[in-house]
């Protein structure tokens, strides 16, 4: 899918994996996320789940050596490294060590002490392109490397729209419950004060919640004890006191923001991330936090304008502070019926908007799903809204393969020797 306002296409991004102490990581993963070049596929914080992270296999390595205990498992580690290695030494390393770890063949860069990350960019996009050039490219392998396992990276998405009562809860949990099915490590969060959606369709408990990770900003003190699970799913229910919904207006670098806890997800190995978003209130923080927006409408013309609007703020209002590339954006029409607007008289309604704002495109519409009485009975009674209609689930699972990958009816995957396909990009399963 390629069309909108950007010329670069989410393909073309560098892949990246981010290794280093937390403290270095939270500099290192703002800065990455912030720029549309980069995709930062995953974070490692210590040489073993480094070692287990190389099967993302990313184009960049970018390495804090701190986080070994000396040269030699450095030195090991780097002869496994298939990529294109930057590694930040600690100060005041002698030459006799910089210079073998600086001739290695995955080496492209050493550094000491520090790195200008601004620089660094500049310098991997130039290296990466020749490299990149050297080769033919490969459908769903990094483009200059020919090696049997790939992956796609992080997906964090955010579902949202400024129209309320369009059914965002409910497409949110589908599609968690489908990226779970495809079997990827999945956390769906709820930022709306108070959840009262994510509890009732999951069946779940409103505490515990997100005001743990509020008080207790990491992965193992305010995510892990207060994730909740259904069927494969984990859950991080919202707010239930509509007065601390300010506590989520942090700006992405603050510790207990709601980009931290994105980053804090990748580290606890989370491959999907969803936000469940409010109309109003955080969904700038959630929007800064995510690679992808998801548009959930409902069939009418105000639906139309106001769903416009929404991509006019994010690309007009809100440029610059999120890595949401225009392709991917994905618009969901639900509960269409008879007498309301067609797939093609919607999209009209909300391009003649669009452009009339000074938006040069509007993404097109991914996914029509019918109005489905037997899906809110479902959600209304805690089971999965995957299992109430297959008119409902049929459009969840496509728009599930464009974001996670294509499905067949035997295994749950469309594969070939073992190789889950996410569009154009692989990953080797077991």
């Amino acid at each position: 899918m390629a069309w909108g306002t950007s010329n670069e296409s989410n393909q073309d991004a560098v892949t990246l994996l981010l290794a280093g102490p937390p403290s270095r990581l939270g500099v290192w993963s703002q800065a990455f996320q912030m720029d549309s070049r980069f995709r930062v596929v995953t974070l490692a914080t210590d040489p073993q789940d480094l070692q287990a992270k190389l099967s993302y296999n990313p184009e960049v390595i970018l390495l804090d050596a701190a986080i070994f205990s000396g040269p030699e498992p450095l030195t090991q580690f780097l002869t496994r490294v298939q990529g294109a290695a930057y590694v930040v030494l600690p100060g005041g390393v002698p030459d006799e060590i910089i210079r073998p770890i600086r001739e290695m063949t995955s080496v492209k860069g050493v550094f000491v002490g520090d790195v200008n990350i601004p620089d660094l960019s500049a310098r991997i996009m130039a290296e990466i392109g020749a490299l990149r050039s050297q080769a033919p490219a490969l459908a769903g392998q990094a483009r200059w490397q020919q090696t049997a396992t790939t992956i796609g990276g992080l997906r964090v998405i955010t579902v949202w729209n400024r129209a309320g009562g369009t059914g965002k809860s409910t497409i949110a949990t589908a599609l968690a419950l489908d990226a779970a099915q495809r079997g990827f490590k999945t956390l769906l969060v709820g930022l709306s004060a108070p959840d009262v959606s994510l509890p009732t369709f999951l069946n779940l408990k409103t505490t515990p919640n997100l005001s743990l990770w509020l008080s207790r900003p990491t992965f193992a003190d305010g995510i892990q004890p207060a994730v909740q699970s259904f069927g494969g799913l984990d859950v991080l229910v919202g707010l239930q006191d509509s007065l601390r919904e300010k506590d989520l207006l942090q700006k992405p670098e603050e510790q207990s923001s709601i980009n931290s806890l994105a980053i804090a997800a990748t580290y606890g190995g989370y491959a999907v991330i969803i936000f469940d978003t409010p109309v109003s209130g955080c969904y700038p923080s959630a929007i800064s936090a995510s690679n992808t927006l998801v548009l959930v409408s409902n069939p009418t013309i105000d639906h139309a304008v106001i769903t416009a609007e929404a991509y006019r703020v994010v690309f007009q209002k809100l440029a610059g502070q999120h890595r949401v590339g225009a392709s991917n954006v994905f618009v969901v029409l639900n509960r269409g019926r008879n007498g309301l607007l067609g797939m093609n008289e919607w999209h009209e309604a909300a391009r003649a908007f669009a452009q009339s704002a000074g938006l040069t495109a509007f993404p097109p519409v991914t996914a029509v799903i019918p109005e489905i009485p037997e899906v809110a009975v479902t959600a209304n009674a805690g089971r999965s809204v995957l299992t109430a209609s297959e008119n409902f689930a049929r459009p969840i699972h496509k728009l599930g393969d464009l974001l996670f990958g294509q499905k067949t009816s035997d295994n749950g995957f469309r594969s070939d020797a073992g190789v889950v396909k996410l569009g154009p990009i692989r990953i080797r399963k077991g």
